[in-house]
């Protein structure tokens, strides 16, 4: 039997990260009371990839700022096989 897994839905805002949930329940499904929503990179650089299915993270592209952010995050999780899907 498989082991449960986390899907997450990150942004650096509640709204960001609630925007993140919507996208992952339209893109795959997963039902909304089976999605963490985080606001806190720290949490994300916790994780490990036996732990987590997906995360999403909502991004602005045409937010410099906010995209520099996001960054360390994306490349913490690409860097360590943790699967994630930027929104935009």
């Amino acid at each position: 039997m498989k082991e449960s897994k986390t899907v997450i839905a990150f942004g650096l805002t509640h709204d960001e990260a609630l925007v993140a949930q919507h996208a992952i329940i339209n893109k795959v499904g997963c039902a909304s009371q089976n999605i963490t929503i985080i606001t806190d990179p720290a949490t994300i650089l916790l994780l490990r990839s036996c732990e987590v299915d997906l995360v999403g993270v909502k991004a602005h592209a045409t937010d410099q700022q906010q995209w520099a952010k996001l960054m360390p995050v994306c490349r913490f999780m690409k860097e360590n096989n943790i699967k994630f899907q930027i929104i935009k």
